[in-house]
């Protein structure tokens, strides 16, 4: 009777047992989201492409000279496609070309200036507009490269887009409002001819400044050799510049011309640009 008795204690230890294993767990700890920084890496497809590759190298925050050598085979459009929620591919690959070009100034490659020439088409609003403003920025860097490859080396749809894109900020610089856009683009071409050239130069020829305080570099361009430049403006008091680093900054509005004295290659020569300050 006790072995019996003993067995059914037994028995119903192992059912209490049975039951508090299915029953209910005690609450835990929320599961929490995936850190999403950017040094995260999210998985490779199986068959990855270049612009899995970009979008990768982007979402780590890396520098664009990095992944810039892949874009040339890559679209906007393949870019946009979406894989991460919330995370624009193209909006911060865009920004990191920006930084990466004002980084990079005038060390940046003939290579590099060849893949952001051939992509200005697929962007449009905000990207498109950032974009122009960068494609300025390279013209004033190096305006032998950018001439060389507009006018030689793209294909007719790519020029006519690195042509209009560079038209946006070089025509408001050059005050060109009441031209018409054929007009405006011839004289931009003729432009691009003689720069072409690659003759001894400052760059660039002209800025034009909407608020004191804004700033922008004037600089030597096609030099080779040891060379020494010093920079002075004839009002001041319109538009300064820093004696050596070039920097001309807009003080008050009105018009200044602002020269720079070029020593080397065997020869003392002076450069200007005309200063625009109108607010």
């Amino acid at each position: 009777m006790k072995r019996y008795i003993v067995y059914i204690i037994m028995v119903c230890a192992a059912c209490a047992l049975l039951l508090a294993a299915c029953g209910p767990k005690p609450a835990g700890p929320a599961p929490q989201e995936p850190d999403r920084t950017p040094a995260q890496s999210a998985p490779l497809p199986e068959k990855v492409s270049g612009a899995d590759l970009i979008r990768e190298r982007v979402w780590r925050g890396e520098s664009a000279g990095t992944w810039l050598p892949l874009l040339a085979d890559v679209t906007w459009e393949e870019l946009a496609e979406p894989v991460r929620e919330g995370f624009d591919c193209v909006w911060e690959a865009c920004g990191d070309i920006f930084s990466y070009v004002e980084e990079q100034g005038q060390s940046l490659t003939e290579e590099e200036y060849q893949i952001l020439l051939s992509h200005v088409q697929g962007l449009d609003g905000a990207y498109a507009e950032g974009y122009n403003g960068m494609l300025y920025d390279l013209y004033v860097l190096n305006p032998a490269c950018f001439a060389r490859i507009v006018l030689d080396q793209l294909p007719p749809d790519q020029q006519e887009a690195a042509l209009g894109g560079l038209l946006y900020d070089w025509g408001y610089c050059h005050d060109l409002d009441g031209m018409d856009r054929a007009g405006q683009l011839a004289l931009l071409t003729a432009r691009l001819e003689a720069d072409r050239a690659g003759d001894l130069a400052a760059s660039p020829d002209v800025m034009r400044f909407d608020c004191q305080g804004q700033s922008a570099r004037l600089l030597p361009v096609n030099v080779s050799g040891v060379c020494a430049v010093s920079y002075t403006s004839d009002r001041p008091e319109v538009a300064a510049v820093d004696g050596i680093t070039g920097l001309v900054t807009a003080v008050g509005p009105g018009e200044a011309v602002i020269t720079l004295h070029f020593e080397g290659d065997g020869e003392n020569r002076d450069f200007t640009c005309a200063v625009a300050c109108r607010w």
